[in-house]
């Protein structure tokens, strides 16, 4: 690549990670510690960023060399895996999860958002809005990423900051206009499989595995007056919920708004990997409209389904 294009690459990048044109310039104040006026005669192309502000960038952004410098052939797509430390975070830690909220908040007033998402677990834009059960799943990634060090349920705490970004999350993925969910017909009984087990090791007492069954019940309530109205009643958006047919083996999310293309693959419990790259999420977008056709509708429409789908959770929390 020409060095022009190089740096026009490298500004498209830092654009789409700041669109706001307004916070552009005070954020790469902050990040690069120069002043105002050097910051202009950069983005005007009149003195190059030099190697090591480039680097600073790349790294406080999550900006990919390789893709700017268009290493990456046309068949490896550019992912970027956020490690997030839910039990002792870092400032960094919160900002991962903030930079989510933001983009969901940012698009609040645009009029054709869109989000996918596929899950053979309750999906993280539903469960953050039930402590429990959000609870049982940091406990669950601490059990597996903290292993030297496991703490049994009742002693396990999401940090108050921790808890408040998850209600953020909860409650701004409401305002995306529209959102589609394709579930995995096992998802309560993966999860109660899993309260069982930790049950059966002493790491869940009984009394807590009797709040999280009552959770459940509150949980499938919300799920189905979605179910039968066709939209999240906080923000009246449209909600469209697909129970599926064959397993769901890969947890995965598109995100369609003005300035993003977001594509994410969940991994680890609560980890995921991220993409801003066109090509991928319109293969996620395409991988999510295959599945459907070996789906259920049970939103508004397919009312038979619906009820056969929400009584046999309920049978199963019941038997729990």
């Amino acid at each position: 690549m020409k060095n022009n294009q190089v740096y026009d690459a490298l500004l498209d990048e830092i654009r789409k990670k700041i669109p706001q044109n307004s916070k552009l310039v005070s954020k790469l104040v902050d990040i690069l510690c120069i002043e105002k006026e050097a910051v202009y005669r950069r983005l005007r192309r009149e003195v190059p960023f030099t190697f090591q502000e480039i680097v600073r960038l790349s790294k406080t952004l999550g900006i990919s060399l390789d893709h700017i410098l268009n290493i990456d052939s046309h068949k490896n797509r550019v992912f970027q895996l956020k490690l997030i430390e839910y039990m002792d975070p870092h400032e960094i830690d919160y900002s991962m999860i903030q930079d989510y909220v933001n983009i969901i908040r940012n698009s609040k007033n645009e009029k054709n958002t869109e989000t996918g998402i596929v899950s053979n677990i309750i999906p993280q834009t539903l469960y953050t809005g039930f402590k429990l059960i959000s609870r049982f799943y940091v406990f669950k990634w601490h059990y597996h990423y903290n292993y030297n060090q496991i703490k049994p349920f009742h002693e396990t705490f999401v940090p108050e900051r921790i808890s408040t970004l998850f209600e953020s999350c909860y409650n701004e993925s409401k305002n995306i206009h529209t959102t589609s969910y394709i579930l995995d017909n096992q998802m309560i009984q993966n999860l109660i499989n899993d309260v069982k087990y930790f049950n059966s090791i002493r790491l869940i007492k009984d009394e807590d595995l009797a709040l999280i069954k009552e959770e459940l019940v509150q949980f499938l309530d919300y799920m189905e007056t979605i179910a039968v109205s066709g939209f999240f009643p906080e923000t009246k958006n449209k909600v469209q919920i697909y129970i599926s047919s064959i397993n769901i083996d890969t947890n995965y999310t598109y995100m369609d708004t003005q300035n993003y293309k977001l594509s994410m693959i969940w991994t680890f419990i609560l980890t995921f990997t991220i993409s801003i790259d066109r090509k991928t999420f319109d293969l996620i977008k395409s991988w999510f409209w295959s599945i459907i056709r070996n789906s259920s509708l049970i939103t508004v429409t397919g009312e038979k389904e619906r009820i056969l789908f929400f009584e046999t959770q309920r049978r199963i929390i019941e038997e729990f």
